[in-house]
């Protein structure tokens, strides 16, 4: 693709070791360990969300199309105010540290939380839209963590592919309880609790991030030049030989952004799911993601990162069908076991991707650059959506996503040539 990257040995210290030999000893760095600890609290609270913020959403009066609006702009990952902080974000965390970004977005997830806690409380349509905001913007802290991960482990990439699978991997372990729990939960304490509980949890990332994180960006201090000022049509201009890369994954957040970030809702309004089946269906993803990522490991590592994207957006369209059929609980459960490996097998590839492609010096405000585009493109997905559900009935967004992530696989094939740098070697077991 014409990118330059940074020299990396193959395999892992050139032996084949088992991915769970190589996970514990990356724990041992004091920055992995510290972010795959974060992971596996902030999994915690995270996974209660994603069970009922979508149903909260709904509860309190608001239809599928506000729905899919307030998840336009302030979806964690996927709406407009997530995708316009990530380049300043990861711009800030390239000249004075990934550390201060991350403390930084942790803040901002504090104060979204107690915002969504106001909400419960008051049922105020401006305090949820002020929580969607704020958890939009907490994802400040993405590229500047992911790029610490990577620098802690020296950018080796099959390092890298089991140190993103395995921060990801306890994260998501943790989060598969809490969403089965979470529709109990509810009922019993309510949403107003659930909200403080995510806010306590986070506030102890907070305190780790500031007493054990160590600065892995160097050039900093009196002595580093003078800030560059952070300029919008700096942050759009794509490196050379990129084009193919960004429209890639921008084309697979729109996809799945079509229905993903609304179909619990839709759930709800259209078979009048209660919240304990939500619970069901997301602990189920959890679950499924949770046994795939050893095999997803074990597949990227064998196969590489671009390879990998593509089965993952194989398992996606599988996901997407079923839902299309789907008229059961049952069903549902059944394919939200396909959404699950299609996580699993996407976002280690994606991150690990990300950063062997990344210039040298540009780790943090390219993932930035990449999330505005993929933000960009897909604020519209929710949008078109809900109106799609609205007008068209429950199957429409579906099948509109479908067909999108059948484009997305052509997109990978073509758009993303394989390197020698994408197959690391075979990991043995």
């Amino acid at each position: 693709m014409g990118v330059r990257t940074p020299r990396v040995e193959r395999g892992l210290s050139g032996r084949t070791d088992g991915v769970l030999k190589v996970s514990r000893a990356l724990l041992l760095d004091r920055n992995v360990r510290v972010i795959a600890l974060t992971s596996l609290i902030s999994g915690v609270y995270i996974g209660m969300l994603n069970t009922l913020l979508q149903p909260f959403t709904v509860g309190i009066g608001l239809g599928i199309t506000t729905l899919g609006i307030l998840q336009a702009v302030g979806g964690r990952f996927s709406g407009l105010t997530s995708s316009l902080i990530q380049p300043l974000a990861g711009h800030y965390a390239d000249i004075f540290g990934r550390k201060v970004v991350v403390v930084a977005g942790s803040v901002t997830m504090i104060v979204s939380m107690s915002f969504f806690l106001l909400a419960a409380l008051s049922h105020n349509p401006v305090t949820l839209l002020v929580g969607y905001l704020l958890y939009g913007l907490s994802a400040l802290s993405s590229p500047a963590s992911q790029a610490m991960v990577a620098e802690s482990v020296n950018l080796e990439p099959s390092k890298m592919h089991v140190a993103f699978s395995t921060i990801f991997l306890l994260g998501t372990a943790s989060g598969a309880l809490m969403s089965f729990a979470a529709g109990p939960l509810v009922g019993w304490v309510g949403y107003f609790a659930i909200f403080g509980i995510a806010e306590a949890l986070e506030s102890v990332d907070l305190l780790l991030y500031l007493r054990e994180l160590r600065e892995t960006r160097t050039g900093l201090g009196p002595s580093a030049r003078p800030a560059a000022a952070f300029s919008f049509r700096t942050a759009l201009a794509l490196p050379k030989g990129f084009s193919g890369f960004f429209a890639t994954f921008a084309m697979d957040s729109f996809a799945f952004g079509i229905t993903t970030t609304i179909i619990y809702g839709m759930l709800v309004t259209q078979f009048r799911y209660s919240l304990d089946v939500i619970s069901v269906l997301v602990g189920t993803v959890s679950i499924a993601t949770i046994l795939a990522q050893y095999p997803a490991t074990r597949l990227l590592l064998r196969v590489g990162p671009i390879k990998s994207l593509a089965i993952s957006e194989l398992f996606g369209c599988i996901m997407m069908a079923g839902w299309a059929l789907s008229n059961s609980v049952l069903l549902f459960v059944l394919f939200s076991v396909f959404f699950g490996i299609s996580i699993a097998t996407w976002v280690p590839a994606q991150q690990s991707l990300v950063m062997t492609r990344s210039p040298a010096g540009e780790r943090g405000s390219l993932g930035g650059k990449l999330a505005v585009y993929r933000g960009l493109v897909a604020f519209p997905a929710p949008i078109i959506g809900g109106f799609l559900y609205q007008t068209l009935g429950f199957r429409a967004p579906i099948l509109a996503s479908l067909a999108a992530t059948v484009i997305t696989i052509v997109m990978i094939i073509k758009l993303l040539p394989a390197t020698p740098d994408d197959v690391s070697g075979a990991v043995g077991h």
